[in-house]
Formats: structure tokens, C-alpha cells, sequence
């Protein structure tokens, strides 16, 4: 054996279906969700009963499920549905939930301690620092950002002894998880709330640029010829993604990960070679443009987008000759779905094929079912296979229609006037009954086949007889169904024997936490004006930025801590001059590649910093590290979308909330926003990617700049390459407006409210202050300066 430790194969289970296919193909756990609170809303997700029978069924096959409560959750959610929803399965045996909210992680704490708690990819684990404090606060597992090269996987693994969970297989979102709310700020569909639309996978238009392309849509990923470094990162779970997909592609690709992981577990890398017939494969059920190795081996680059089309491409299967006709190369079967599209990826022709053609075999475009085009094809151009169904059928008849069986093995004991008597043994359980006394033969005595028929029907149990002994005198008969009977509480017995080490005392309910701030109306006559704080994004804007000394309502001003921004300390000396208190605002990802150089600005403008303003518990903990009596403001990025939430990261220090911005004005009020800050105007962030759109189109410039995209209906986003710390964000094209909303804002009372500054030139600066100091400190009537903008969630707020 080349490799001692195991390593995790665990599968999506989008269905009861899926889970069994999965397992049934070698997948040691499957992660899959109940029916709420889980990231795929939109998936097959079994009821209450269902999902604790399939608990039960893991547990008899020694596999693991793993149930993925993986959304942030409103107030009445967490505290009032999901002890309730919970339970049942935490009582059943559960062996894991995936989380994303720390109101959750704070909730599990107390009401279910004995239940192993993962952290989602949804919270965006980047480095060892928040791996680390992860680990401080209970969870057992983190399931790594899809974005971390093997390096950094490396890192974690030699500074945690916490279980490393890695994407292996399937689709690459364009943002960072769970930094994400595009679906959610274009059409209310959250995909912090398991709802996302997918609006990286429609086309957009570059500035610049004559056509639309598919820009944001990346490629599917395949590590399977990844796995011996994987391994030897020190990685515990190798994790499938796709619980919107099939049963047969969780079985496939819960084979495949299982064989070539037991390779070079068995023999190392010296005989570890991946068939390219099992990528193949692989691509034959889904692929986006072919397969990458998602970031393990790179940091970006357009090579891991298929900007031609968004969803399954198809396997190559056949070459146009200078003769007209067609070049297979791969063996084609009858059934199997062809495909002649243009260059843009648009389909010309389709057609499914009724004879078997072999590898370099030739045939003609259309000969089939639905086939027949009058264009003329030209040379060169590829045929794709897109659908495979004898590989479907392979899996079905494999995998999804076959009962997957524990082997046991069994005495029948049959004495004249003594009680029948069976002994099932499995693994290292054992039990013994008794049945009714075995009388003598009245005619003919039953023989030992004749009692052992009626013993080895275990039909849909999850047993099968690897052997079973009968010993009998010979004189004896007994009545089939008296054997049925005792075969039935034989298995039922053994079957509980095994769950019952799994099961659980019921949790403990814990009383919610109260508001700071209950459902009361306040008289706005006398109500507190916030105090106004205004955020500068991007160098140019700090330039514009002094402006605000002028100025004597704005009391803080937030700085991008960046190279550009410590060649203008000018700025902020003037600005503190002014009196103004000056928090840095630290980059949106923190990698392990720009720590030491974030260190170095972070002393530098220490002198400055009456605070930091962070968007990820990773730039937390790297200035807290520094400057442990240091004062931050959480960005809205770090969700708080509960009380519980808000509670718990509030206590991590001398910490301040900024007001979710996926909540509307009604729930805001229930969770109590007194002591948070409530953004009032900007742009919204509404991705952050390791991808670079610029890159995607033209190359890298290393220049940093804002790019406007075009979608189909003709909504303008902003994408900001932030060359710095390599990474791009987009913003939504119409900025968030809340200032006229002056009734609400007093009744929600918050500490102080934001003005956020990307893309403005002075002029709109100037005026929009102006706007704000007209309404709140000079009592003018409630008048927007803006001709088009969005109220965000504000009115609407998400499902």
C-alpha cells in the first residue's frame, strides 16, 4: 500500500436516486439537502421521512451523508424552524451539516454539540488564518475556495488539523462562493439562499467589443489525473460537484474518483495513468468547452472560460473531410446524438445516428433519425457527440438499477421438538432467535435446501447471504411462513443492531437573543441624525476624495489600502487634518501570496488608521494579529443577517455590522440595525473573481481600469480590475439610492449611514453630498438628485 490514510470520495445527491447511484459506485459519504435551508433549493431534496431512511441507509452501507445547511437564514428561520427542521436527522445519526451562516455555527454550538460541524465554500476560506480560527470555534471540517491553488491547499493542511474538503469535479462559479449576489440583485433569486439564477452563464458585451459572449461562464473542471497532488497536500475529502445533475453522473463520477483514487493509493505515482477514455467519458455526460484543472495549477486565465456557450458542449466525435463527409474520431453507437454547430456555438444541424461507426470510421452528416442539413460544411469543422445513451444505460444497469447488498452470513438450526433457531452474523454484530418449536414430519421431513429457500429470500433488504449453514436431524418440518417470519425479524434485528450506534438524544433547544432594537415606532421628530461616513473605492476616487474636508457632515472617510492609495497619504493627511477619523478599507480577498505585502501597508498607514474597514474574516484576523486593540467595521460582506449572527460577530471585538444588503426595511427593523451602518448610496459590489475579464478578452494588461459589460436586455455592469491583489469586481450599473427614504432610515435608527464613492467625478460627488446634508441636516424637502437608480433590496428585499 503506497498511501496509509484514506481519502474521502464524496458525491453529489441531488435525489434519493442519486444517493444510492452514488454509493453504489464506490462515493464514501454524499453531501445533499433536506427540504430547506439548503444552497440547491431547486433540487430533488427529500421530505423529513425519506431523508432519515436514507440516513439509515449510509449508515448500514458504512457510507456518511452529509446534509448542507449552506445559506445565510433570516431571524425567524434560525430561531424558529431550524432546531425543528433539524432534530429528526441529529436524532437519526446525521454524520454532518455544512454551514455558511454564524448565527448557524453559533446555533449548533449549543443545540446540537454532538453534531460535526463543515464549513461551506460559501464562507469563503482563503488562507490558514481563518482556517485556523474555524477550527477554534467548533467546526470540524472546511470546504476550501474553489479559487486556492495546490500551494495554498498545502499551507492549510500543514498549519490545521482540521479535514480539508477540495472540489475536484464539475462547474467553477466565476465569483468567489458565497461573495456572490448578482441573481439576487438582478432578479431576487439569492444564491446565498440556494436560489441563484446563473446570470454568469448568459452572454455580455465588452465595451468596445461588436458581439456578446459568454465572458463570465467558465469551464467545468476534472482533477481526476490531479489526485496523487491532491493527496500529497494532505487533502481528506476529494468532493464531486453536481446535485442539480443525474443519478448516473453522480455514479460515474463517483466511480471514477473512487478506481483512480484506490490506484494510486495501491501503487503510487509510478502507476497511476488516467484513460483518456474515462475523461471522455466524463465529457460525454457534461462538460463546458472541455475540461481544466480549475485553479490548482493557475491563478486565471481564458483558457478556463468557454466564452462560445454556457452549457454542455458535447465530445468531439467526428471531423468534416475535404469530401464532404465525416472522419470519426471516437467509436459511435446506435442512438448516439450528433451535432454540427457554427463557430459562435450555435447549432446548425442534429441528428442521431442508427448504425455503429468505429474510431476513423467514415460516414455522411445526417444519415440517421432528424438528420439532413443543405449547407454546405466545411472542411475541418468538428461533430459533436451530445448525448451517449449506451454509456446511460451502462450506468443504469450498473449502478441505479441494482440493490447494493451487505453480505451476511447465517446458521438455521432445525431440532425435533426445539425452538428453530437463526444466527446472523455481520461484520461484528451478531444476534440469535428463536422461533416456534420444529415438530416432527408428518409425511415427508424437509431437507436443508428446502429450509435454507425460504431463509435467503432477503428481497429488498440490504442483505444478501454470503453463506448460510443449516443444521437439522432430518425429521423436522416447518411452515414457510414461520420461516419468513423469522428471516423478517432476523434481518429487522440485525439492521437495528447496526443503527443503533448511530443514533442520538434528542438536541437542545436554546431562546433566541433578544433585539437591541424590537418592532417599535420611534418619533422621527426627535430621532438621532446618523452620522454620514463615506467610502472612497479605487485610487482616482481618493484623489477626488479630498473634497470631503470641505465638508464638515462627513465624520469618517473609508481608504482602499493599496499600493496607489499609500502614494496618496497626502489625502489622507488632509482629510485627518480636517478632523475626519480614517479607517482603511483592506482588500475584498486576502491570498496567502499578498500577506507579507498587505502586512507592510498595514504598518505603514497605522499611523493613520483610526480603524480598519474589512470584507472577510481573513483581513480581520491578519490586522488583529498586528493590532489586537484594534477598532474594525465589518463590511456587508461578512453576512449578519440574524440576530444570532450579528451577536456573535459583534463579540469578536471592538467590532461594528454594516447592515446586510439582502434584507428588506420590515426585517431590518426585527433584527435591529441601532448599532450597525446602513449603506445609503453606491454602486454595489455584486462579484469578486479570480477571473479577469480583461484577460479573458485581449490578455493581461496589468493596468488597473474600470470596463463597462452589456447584458441582453441592455443593463450596464462595471467590472474593476484590481491589478494589485489580482482580482476583478462587478458592480451593478445603477447605483443603490436610499436618501429620500428619510421616514424609514429614522424609524431603523442606525448609528451611521454610508455613502460609498466608485466611479463618481467630483461634480456628482459634490452634489450628492449636497443632497444628503439638504435632507438630513437642513430639513429640505426629500428630493432624489438621480434620474435612474435602484432601492437594492431595501422594498423587496429576497425569498
Amino acid at each position: 500500500m503506497y498511501l496509509e490514510r484514506s481519502i474521502e470520495i464524496l458525491a453529489p445527491a441531488g435525489s434519493l436516486d442519486g444517493m444510492k447511484a452514488a454509493f453504489h459506485a464506490g462515493a464514501d459519504a454524499v453531501y445533499m439537502g433536506g427540504s430547506r435551508f439548503g444552497a440547491r433549493a431547486y433540487a430533488d431534496n427529500p421530505n423529513e421521512e425519506d431523508l432519515k431512511r436514507a440516513i439509515d441507509y449510509a449508515h448500514i452501507h458504512h457510507k456518511k451523508i452529509y446534509l448542507t445547511l449552506n445559506t445565510l437564514l433570516k431571524d425567524n428561520e434560525l430561531e424558529g424552524m431550524v432546531f425543528d427542521f433539524l432534530n429528526p436527522y441529529y436524532e437519526e445519526g446525521l454524520d454532518g451539516v455544512l454551514i455558511q451562516d454564524f448565527g448557524l455555527l453559533s446555533l449548533l454550538r449549543q443545540s446540537f454539540p454532538k453534531l460535526p460541524v463543515h464549513a461551506s465554500t460559501q464562507m469563503t476560506v482563503t488562507g490558514v488564518e481563518m482556517a485556523k480560527w474555524l477550527e477554534d470555534q467548533g467546526v470540524e471540517r472546511v470546504v476550501l475556495s474553489r479559487e486556492l491553488s495546490l500551494t495554498e491547499i498545502k499551507k492549510i493542511r500543514q498549519h490545521t488539523r482540521m479535514e480539508l474538503e477540495v472540489f475536484v469535479q464539475g462547474a467553477l462559479c466565476y465569483c468567489y462562493s458565497g461573495q456572490c449576489l448578482m441573481s439576487s440583485f438582478i432578479g431576487g433569486r439569492s444564491g446565498n439562499r440556494g436560489r441563484c439564477a446563473q446570470p454568469c452563464r448568459l452572454p455580455y458585451q465588452m465595451e468596445g467589443e461588436r458581439e456578446s459572449r459568454y465572458l463570465l461562464s467558465p469551464k467545468d473542471m476534472c482533477a481526476l489525473s490531479d489526485i496523487p497532488d491532491l493527496a500529497d497536500c494532505g487533502v481528506d475529502s476529494l468532493k464531486i460537484e453536481g446535485r442539480m445533475k443525474k443519478p448516473e453522473y453522480a455514479a460515474l463520477t463517483a466511480f471514477l474518483y473512487r478506481y483512480y483514487r484506490d490506484l494510486y493509493m495501491e501503487y503510487g505515482r509510478d502507476k497511476f495513468r488516467v484513460d483518456a477514455k474515462d475523461v471522455e467519458r466524463l465529457m460525454d455526460l457534461y462538460n463546458r468547452g472541455g475540461f481544466s484543472n480549475g485553479y490548482l495549477y493557475q491563478n486565471n486565465g481564458a483558457d478556463m472560460m468557454c466564452t462560445e456557450r454556457p452549457n454542455h458542449m458535447g465530445v468531439p466525435a467526428g471531423i468534416v473531410t475535404k469530401r464532404g463527409d465525416i472522419r470519426a474520431c471516437t467509436d459511435l453507437r446506435p442512438g448516439d446524438v450528433l451535432e454540427i454547430r457554427e463557430k459562435d456555438g450555435k447549432k446548425i444541424v442534429e441528428w442521431t445516428i442508427n448504425e455503429p461507426v468505429p474510431e476513423k470510421g467514415f460516414f455522411k452528416p445526417g444519415n440517421g433519425k432528424n438528420g439532413g442539413t443543405k449547407r454546405k460544411l466545411i472542411p475541418g469543422t468538428t461533430v459533436f457527440r451530445m448525448r451517449n445513451p449506451s454509456l446511460i444505460e451502462e450506468l443504469h444497469e450498473k449502478y441505479l438499477r441494482r440493490e447494493l447488498k451487505e453480505n451476511i452470513q447465517g446458521t438455521l438450526r432445525v431440532m425435533k421438538d426445539f425452538p428453530v433457531m437463526l444466527t446472523l452474523t455481520w461484520a461484528d454484530i451478531s444476534i440469535s432467535l428463536e422461533g416456534e418449536r420444529a415438530e416432527a414430519a408428518r409425511n415427508q421431513p424437509m431437507s436443508g435446501e428446502q429450509l435454507k429457500r425460504p431463509i435467503q429470500k432477503t428481497g429488498g433488504t440490504a442483505f444478501a447471504f454470503d453463506k448460510l449453514e443449516v443444521e437439522t436431524d432430518g425429521l423436522c418440518y416447518v411452515p414457510n411462513q414461520q420461516l419468513n417470519e423469522l428471516r423478517r425479524h432476523g434481518l429487522e434485528a440485525l439492521e437495528n443492531a447496526c443503527l443503533k450506534k448511530y443514533k442520538r438524544s434528542a438536541g437542545f433547544p436554546v431562546s433566541r437573543p433578544a433585539a437591541k432594537a424590537a418592532e417599535e415606532k420611534t418619533d422621527i421628530s426627535v430621532q438621532k441624525i446618523p452620522e454620514l461616513h463615506v467610502m472612497l473605492t479605487g485610487a482616482d476616487t481618493l484623489k477626488r476624495g479630498r473634497i470631503l474636508a470641505e465638508i464638515e457632515e462627513v465624520g469618517r472617510v473609508y481608504a482602499e489600502l493599496h499600493e496607489a492609495v499609500q502614494e496618496n497619504f497626502v489625502t489622507v493627511r488632509r482629510l485627518k487634518f480636517a478632523g475626519k477619523t480614517i479607517y482603511f478599507s483592506l482588500p475584498g480577498i486576502i491570498r496567502d501570496r499578498d500577506r507579507e505585502k498587505l502586512a507592510d501597508y498595514i504598518n505603514a498607514a497605522a499611523e493613520y488608521a483610526d480603524g480598519w474597514l474589512v470584507r472577510n474574516i481573513e483581513a480581520f484576523l491578519l490586522v488583529k494579529s498586528m493590532f489586537p486593540k484594534a477598532a474594525f467595521m465589518f463590511d456587508a460582506s461578512i453576512y449578519s443577517m440574524n440576530r444570532r449572527s450579528k451577536n456573535f460577530l459583534s463579540g469578536l471585538g471592538t467590532v461594528k455590522l454594516t447592515v446586510p444588503v439582502e434584507l428588506n426595511y420590515s426585517e431590518l427593523k426585527k433584527i435591529g440595525c441601532t448599532d450597525m451602518e446602513l449603506i445609503v448610496y453606491g454602486h454595489q459590489q455584486l462579484m469578486i473573481s479570480a477571473q479577469c475579464v480583461k484577460k479573458t478578452q485581449g490578455g493581461c494588461t496589468k493596468q488597473p481600469e474600470m470596463i463597462q459589460l452589456t447584458d441582453r436586455q441592455h443593463k450596464h455592469f462595471y467590472v474593476y480590475n484590481e491589478c494589485e491583489f489580482c482580482y476583478n469586481q462587478i458592480y451593478n450599473g445603477l447605483p443603490t439610492m436610499l436618501f429620500d427614504k428619510k421616514k424609514e432610515i429614522f424609524e431603523l435608527s442606525p448609528a451611521s449611514v454610508r455613502i460609498h464613492f466608485t466611479m463618481e467625478k467630483e461634480a456628482q460627488m459634490k452634489a450628492l453630498l449636497q443632497s444628503f446634508v439638504s435632507i438630513y441636516r437642513e430639513g429640505r424637502p426629500e428630493k432624489n438628485v438621480l434620474k435612474d437608480f435602484t432601492r437594492g433590496h431595501f422594498t423587496r428585499g429576497i425569498e
